[in-house]
């Protein structure tokens, strides 16, 4: 249930990891739901309206018309109709809904459970009386948690067993599985429409979900619903969140001195396993020191998820799409074999996916090479530029994506973003080699190489009788 870093760590170390997931997250088939994060996990969030509600004689006589039986009022407010006012609704609200009081005098009572849902006037009907009056205002969950719980078990029939119960991406299928299904617990997701140094907009895994990812194992999930497929992605979120916080804290824990490597290093240095023992205690007990640091890094993952599901984080092309005309196909391929650009090193001057770098020997996190020779993603596993013949692009094949993947690359691969060398501030800048427009050509040119069938070099706008027998795409 753990990454392997944590068995590196001390047995004490371990213990106190695990403490900590344990309070913010609980374990994956049962959840801590902590509203710190930034998840949508109610089915609805609501505030009372106090104006709206009836008095006990309007109750009274609202069910003596209906011809329900009385209710057993023993106290001096009988309210069981409310009027909420909706802050966020996530799944639909149905009978046997729970209603949890938040704040307000109602703070701490039992929950409350809807019979009955007005969508229109977002009036409420509860199973029960209250026994006391809400204030105008008062804080409301409808369904706490509920959307990660389905998210949970709709995870559970259709993603565990290529992505794995704590979302590892070591489910029962993925060993025959290649390219292997991601690993969330980076928090880093490979095809997204926001900037390089955001996280996955809900929009991104929501269109994995729905339209799979061509050329890979990962399927399409088009008849789930939408209610589906939200809680999904915010089971997913929440799976990544958790995995982050663990790695992030193994990694601290290891850089203090507290992996078993480090500690037999100080032991061999002249300290005991006693007092270094005894010195992670004390920083534990101390609020200043890993508690803090905990602290610091839930604020952190909080903030990055946050800040990357508004419109700031979200790639704009600042000029529409280039037209697909032949000139523009040029250009593209012309900046595609730019030496500074270095498209062909990887890709290959034909875009076969056999560029030079597929035979270079790269470096792991730690500084040591890997054993073979190749491109590798932050996961450690061996990749292969795109074969741009094939017309397979597994972010997706709308201009937009293309033009995504050129401007801020390819989270956790080696595809780097161009977004530093594209004239957004100054179009006229003569330093920065890329304009938007550029950024277009080459999402032209890219289109058109599995139709056209061009040889490297040829002139993409010559006719057909000059192409000598070769294909040539018509732009009409």
């Amino acid at each position: 249930m753990h990454r392997t870093e944590f068995e590196d760590l001390a047995p004490y170390a371990q213990d106190y990891v695990n403490q900590v997931l344990q309070s913010h997250f609980g374990e994956p088939t049962d959840m801590v739901v902590w509203d710190r994060l930034p998840l949508k996990e109610h089915t609805a969030t609501a505030t009372v309206v106090i104006d709206d509600i009836p008095s006990d004689e309007a109750v009274k006589e609202e069910e003596e018309a209906a011809g329900t039986p009385e209710t057993s009022i023993t106290g001096p407010v009988s309210i069981r109709q409310l009027s909420l006012d909706l802050k966020s609704q996530n799944r639909d609200i149905a009978e046997g809904t729970e209603l949890l009081w938040l704040n307000g005098p109602l703070e701490g009572s039992p929950s409350s459970w809807v019979t009955e849902w007005d969508a229109e006037t977002q009036t409420v009907r509860l199973e029960t009386p209250l026994h006391d009056a809400p204030n105008n205002g008062d804080q409301v969950f409808l369904g706490p948690g509920e959307v990660l719980v389905q998210g949970r078990l709709l995870y559970a029939e259709h993603c565990q067993h290529c992505h794995g119960v704590t979302g590892d991406g070591n489910g029962s299928t993925a060993p025959y599985l290649n390219p292997k299904p991601r690993d969330y617990r980076l928090g880093v997701f490979k095809f997204t429409t926001t900037k390089r140094e955001n996280r996955a907009a809900r929009e991104d895994l929501s269109r994995v979900i729905e339209d799979g990812i061509p050329g890979t194992y990962m399927p399409s999930f088009k008849l789930l619903t939408q209610e589906e497929m939200t809680s999904i992605v915010e089971y997913v979120l929440w799976l990544s969140m958790r995995g982050e916080l663990e790695y992030q804290l193994i990694s601290l824990i290891a850089d203090e001195g507290y992996s078993i490597k480090a500690i037999r290093e100080r032991v061999a240095d002249g300290e005991t396993y006693q007092s270094i023992r005894e010195e992670f205690i004390e920083r534990v007990d101390n609020p200043d020191e890993f508690n803090y640091e905990v602290d610091s890094i839930v604020g952190r993952i909080v903030n990055d998820w946050e800040s990357s599901q508004t419109e700031e984080a979200l790639i704009h092309p600042i000029s529409p799409r280039v037209p697909y005309t032949p000139e523009s196909i040029a250009r593209g391929r012309e900046l595609y074999l730019n030496e500074s650009l270095k498209c062909a090193q990887c890709h290959g001057e034909a875009g076969y996916g056999n560029g030079s770098q597929i035979y270079a020997v790269a470096k792991m996190k730690n500084g040591d090479d890997y054993p073979v020779p190749g491109l590798h993603d932050d996961w450690g596993n061996l990749i292969k530029p795109r074969n741009l013949h094939t017309g397979i692009y597994r972010g997706g094949r709308r201009p937009i994506d293309l033009y995504s993947r050129i401007y801020a690359g390819i989270k956790g691969t080696p595809m780097p973003p161009f977004a530093t060398l594209v004239r957004r501030s100054d179009p006229d800048d003569p330093s920065s080699p890329l304009t938007d427009e550029d950024i277009w050509d080459l999402v032209n040119y890219i289109y058109s190489i599995p139709l056209d069938g061009y040889l490297p070099g040829q002139d993409p706008g010559a006719s057909a009788s000059e192409s000598e027998g070769v294909a040539v795409h018509s732009f009409e």
